[in-house]
């Protein structure tokens, strides 16, 4: 995520600052920075307009508290603008107000609060008023990367700590995360043929997610079954029910079993007639389900209990697409089991 941080320079402060090497902010903040956000320092003046200026720009490492009121981020890869950046757009208005509608909902920025997001828009524009020039490789190559940390960190929030309203950022990261990547994917596929305009479409919503499938690491059966049951029993957003998800893992090992076939290739519950719908759920929970949120393109609601795919990506994916998918996680169980 991209944020600003509210540092005074040319008047004391309260915080124990160490200017582009930590940021000291009270706990009202902790759920408003994350390891590996992008920030821009923000001098703010109540009193006299010159002083209100971006000055340099930073990564948010560690995060660290001993008391739980005090938070401390750690501060790497800094560097001080050359010339400062007033606030105020050359037109009127300010540069906080640029894709303002992607961060908060109204217009002007919260000039009260030390930590707030920061746009897009707003943040390619400063950094060009600062004379910076990222290279376009440079720029998407860190893009991504920032993107998958604080998806990770997301995804922990959600899963781990419990906090229901990550998933809102899980599915804006994610998002994010495979329009950059299918936009690089489209550029390729624009530049050997730019007369199969449907191939670029579809390159564009699929590469990702089928890259993925292919390349998804098994250290038992379960990633390929799940997402077979997400495409069997979802439904017209692309849910599942854990419940639903339990029935076709059952009926999947009991096929198997019933042809001869090796249920699996390590012990598991699921080599036991005796296993319960409940054991089941709660292995998939523990498993596959977990694994997949982490790719980013699944999500899993533990209120509803719904498993889904990206909401911004299941509405791309039309019958040819799904066939993919399935022939995919097929192979990759043939693969699995040597059949």
């Amino acid at each position: 995520m991209l944020v600003v941080l509210s540092q005074k320079v040319d008047s004391a402060s309260s915080y124990a600052d160490e200017l582009f090497r930590s940021y000291h902010y009270p706990a009202k903040y902790k759920n408003q920075l994350h390891k590996g956000d992008i920030f821009i320092y923000y001098q703010g003046n109540r009193y006299d307009k010159s002083q209100r200026y971006y000055f340099g720009m930073g990564t948010v490492n560690e995060i660290l508290t001993a008391d739980g009121e005090n938070y401390y981020a750690k501060l790497v890869d800094c560097q001080r603008f050359e010339k400062k950046v007033p606030i105020y757009l050359p037109d009127g208005g300010y540069i906080e107000q640029l894709g303002f509608e992607t961060v908060r909902k109204s217009i002007n920025p919260p000039w009260q609060s030390s930590i707030r997001p920061l746009s897009q828009e707003a943040y390619d524009y400063i950094l060009s008023a600062a004379g910076i020039h990222l290279s376009p490789d440079a720029a998407e190559r860190d893009s991504v990367d920032m993107l998958k940390d604080k998806l990770k960190i997301a995804v922990k929030d959600f899963y781990v700590e419990g906090n229901t309203s990550a998933i809102h950022r899980i599915e804006s990261i994610a998002s994010a995360i495979g329009k950059a990547m299918s936009d690089k994917e489209t550029a390729k596929v624009r530049t050997k043929d730019t007369q199969h305009a449907d191939t670029v479409i579809y390159v564009k919503n699929l590469s990702c997610l089928l890259d993925y499938c292919k390349s998804m690491k098994m250290s038992y059966s379960y990633k390929p079954i799940l997402i077979l049951a997400l495409l069997h029993f979802g439904d017209k957003s692309g849910c599942i029910t854990i419940q639903e998800a339990a029935t076709f893992f059952r009926k999947y090992y009991a096929d198997r079993k019933a042809h001869g076939l090796p249920v699996e290739k390590k012990p598991c519950i699921y080599l036991r007639d005796d296993v319960t719908d409940k054991q089941i759920i709660t292995n998939l929970i523990a498993n596959p389900v977990k694994a997949l949120i982490e790719s980013g393109y699944f999500f899993y609601n533990e209120k509803s209990q719904l498993f889904f795919v990206s909401p911004s990506l299941w509405g791309e994916i039309d019958s040819s697409g799904k066939s993919m998918i399935i022939k995919i996680c097929h192979q990759k169980l043939r693969e699995y089991y040597d059949d």
